[in-house]
């Protein structure tokens, strides 16, 4: 630009740029216009640009060029302004800068000349620059939900309102595969009357179509919606369902809907494929994470929880008791004469009765209890506001399962086992764990003691 300039400064007419030095040195479209639009200089680049001979264009009115007609409104602010102006626009699928820049060629005479800076790359970088920027925001905001979050239940909704940050949805659920089962696991923006549809199965077909046609998304719009009552009737008019594919199989769906009609070009797919995929890869990590957490405080041979997660759980329903006063109890459990099944009969087959004995109590204790291997062939059931009286009639219950169940060791030969157990309440027989564990343990040394195959209540009180 200060090259430029430099070659008029000392000039009161347009002249000097068709003499001495040519304007064909520069290499940006360059022109000169008088005051009243007529083209007074250009160079060869300008004329390739404007598509015709320089001399088919000297001496015209810049304003009659239709191709540029928009521009000479510009052109007359920048003359009765007397300053520079800047614009921008296209012409045959490229991209121009364009630089207009009035000069003084006499005490009230002004030119203009006028510079056009080819730009498509630098936009096309800028673009793509834009395209990756926001490519790390959604990564790094979706990313943000699992690694902020100890609360493993918020995960879902925080991603989900993460997702409606990124893609200017308000209305949406989220599918996951569990067992073999898809299942809702958030949602925004729905009625619990689709809401529960959605849980019975009212978009089994969509989902199943969805995931064996296996495009980076499907889109349903109004006419194809007014199929579907039970979402039409919501004012649904445009859903998009983003299949969750990890390796080839399905690990859930993505569903965002509008109440409103969504273009759909180019930069929609390519953004909701990109946060499909990335939501792939957050579900994957969350999985991943509730695994090992899982194996964590699991019993590797029973499936049953460990120690580790026993003793936490035991300082929970303490704390919970000392809180609400609401008492607990604990039923400890240990097998009658292990060693001699084991003896006989080998440990492979002692390890596969354990197994089908945490089966047995799985299936008898409640969902709020906690059942635990906490030992060889011992077994504690927590059981969360539960009084002592209550405990007595589900431990006797899993006593007789396991004294009447047929143990199968072979196929020609089957075993029957018993156990024998030892009831302990907080706060009745114990002011703190320690002494809580002491009172089921000799609750179990007085069954085994009475004969076996019996459980007891500890008789203590506040130990």
């Amino acid at each position: 630009m200060k090259e430029i300039r430099t070659l008029s400064k000392n000039r009161t007419d347009g002249k000097e740029y068709s003499e001495g030095l040519s304007l064909d040195l520069i290499p940006d479209p360059f022109i000169v216009l008088k005051s009243d639009g007529v083209i007074s200089d250009l160079n060869r680049s300008c004329c390739l640009l404007f598509g015709a001979k320089k001399s088919q264009l000297l001496h015209r009115n810049f304003k009659d060029l239709r191709k540029f007609n928009r521009l000479w409104k510009k052109v007359e602010q920048a003359v009765q302004g007397k300053k520079e102006i800047t614009e921008r626009m296209s012409f045959d699928s490229r991209n121009y800068e364009i630089y207009i820049l009035p000069f003084k060629t006499g005490p009230k005479a002004y030119q203009v000349r006028i510079i056009f800076k080819d730009i498509t790359n630098f936009l096309s970088l800028e673009k793509e620059l834009l395209k990756r920027n926001k490519e790390l925001i959604i990564m790094n905001n979706l990313s943000s939900a699992f690694i902020s979050s100890d609360n493993l239940d918020l995960v879902m909704e925080d991603l989900m309102d993460k997702i409606f940050l990124i893609t200017d949805f308000h209305t949406g659920w989220l599918l996951v595969k569990e067992n073999n089962k898809l299942s809702l696991k958030t949602s925004r923006g729905i009625s619990s009357e689709v809401r529960t549809g959605i849980e019975k199965g009212e978009l089994a077909s969509l989902c199943a179509g969805t995931i064996e046609i296996g495009d980076p998304l499907s889109v349903i719009e109004a006419a194809e919606l007014s199929n579907m009552p039970f979402l039409h009737d919501q004012g649904i008019v445009f859903l998009v369902v983003v299949p969750l594919m990890s390796e080839g199989i399905a690990t859930g769906l993505l569903f965002l809907a509008s109440r409103v009609e969504r273009n759909v070009d180019l930069e929609f797919v390519s953004l909701m494929t990109l946060v499909g995929n990335h939501l792939t890869h957050i579900i994957g990590k969350i999985k991943l994470f509730l695994e090992t957490k899982r194996l964590s405080i699991t019993d590797a041979l029973t499936g049953l929880y460990n120690t580790r997660y026993f003793y936490k759980t035991l300082d929970l329903e303490i704390a919970r008791t000392n809180r609400y006063g609401t008492p607990f109890s604990l039923m400890l459990f240990d097998i009658d004469d292990f060693k001699l099944l084991n003896d006989n009969y080998g440990h492979q087959t002692g390890d596969e009765v354990l197994q089908e004995l945490a089966q047995i109590l799985k299936s008898i204790s409640r969902e709020t209890d906690t059942s635990v291997r906490y030992g060889g062939e011992e077994f504690i059931i927590v059981l969360p506001n539960t009084p002592e009286e209550e405990t007595i009639f589900l431990a006797e219950r899993i006593r007789k399962a396991v004294q009447e169940h047929n143990f199968v060791i072979s196929d020609t030969e089957k075993v029957n086992i018993t156990m024998s157990g030892g009831i302990a309440s907080y706060p009745k027989n114990a002011a703190d764990a320690k002494s809580l564990l002491n009172a089921a343990d000799t609750a179990l040394y007085a069954a085994k003691a009475a004969g076996k195959n019996v459980v007891l209540c500890c008789k203590g009180h506040n130990q």
